[in-house]
């Protein structure tokens, strides 16, 4: 399942900060290496359940994102975190992305900056200028 880095907020600190942090676990990007695009931040809300000790349970989850642009493209995976890394034009993490909701957030992101037409095709499909630009990025997890 393809997913996109996240984790979970350590006391004392503030959402960015939990992202940045949880982005340098996952991908070894440091706050030197991504700049956030100010004015873009999704919520999301969900739930599953769990089996702890033939006992299940329901975990409710906030997940906050952030639209960041990375410096450099090479990753370093931290092990146990990922499988695999890749970046992706729009359109095939579209493809990628299981849930609606963070596809509609992947459009919304992409729309942005520039990275999809007004009639929704990705313009890095279109443009080799932009086509480095508009990559998305997921890692592959267990």
């Amino acid at each position: 399942m393809w997913e996109f880095p996240k984790g979970g907020v350590h006391p004392g600190e503030t959402l960015k900060q939990a992202a940045l942090r949880e982005l340098r676990e996952e991908t070894g990007l440091d706050e030197a290496d991504v700049r956030f695009i100010e004015g873009f931040s999704r919520h999301e809300q969900y739930r599953f359940t769990a089996t702890d000790e033939n006992q299940e349970f329901t975990i409710r989850k906030r997940v906050t994102y952030f639209l960041a642009e990375a410096s450099r493209l090479d990753i370093t995976i931290a092990p146990g975190e990922s499988i695999r890394f890749d970046w992706f034009t729009i359109t095939d993490a579209r493809r990628r992305v299981r849930y609606g909701a963070r596809r509609a957030m992947l459009d919304a992101a992409a729309a942005m900056v520039g990275c999809l037409r007004a009639d929704g095709a990705d313009q890095s499909e279109t443009s080799s200028r932009t086509r480095d630009a508009s990559r998305s990025a997921g890692s592959e997890r267990a």
